[in-house]
């Protein structure tokens, strides 16, 4: 599955202007490298883990870091979401071949 970010300003990667971001989903390799982009409080509140998610953009991208360390602050921001909705589902998402559904909860 990939996900695509329209970009708010474009980059250049690998000699192309980008105006839009593909993004793969992660490995299982690729995880157990970099870990999980987020941190689940005792409460069950999902906290994003910037440093991780950043280290996910260029890899699943297929850019160069040097084209990731380029995007706007809010195209950043939104990859990250994108990223960490890799791992998460909304609560209309199937989670298992029969059907089951996992809503996430805030914590709240």
């Amino acid at each position: 599955m990939t996900k695509e970010l329209k970009l708010k300003e474009p980059i250049m990667a690998h000699n192309e202007k980008l105006h839009v971001l593909e993004l793969r989903e992660p490995s299982y390799d690729e995880i157990e490298a970099i870990g999980f982009p987020f941190t689940v409080s005792s409460e069950g509140a999902i906290k994003i883990d910037s440093s991780v998610a950043l280290k996910y953009i260029p890899l699943l991208a297929g850019i160069p870091r040097s084209s990731a360390a380029k995007l706007a602050k809010l195209d950043i921001f939104k990859a990250s979401m994108l990223i960490l909705n890799f791992f998460t589902q909304s609560a209309g998402e199937t989670t298992s071949e029969t059907g089951s559904t996992t809503p996430l909860t805030s914590g709240d």
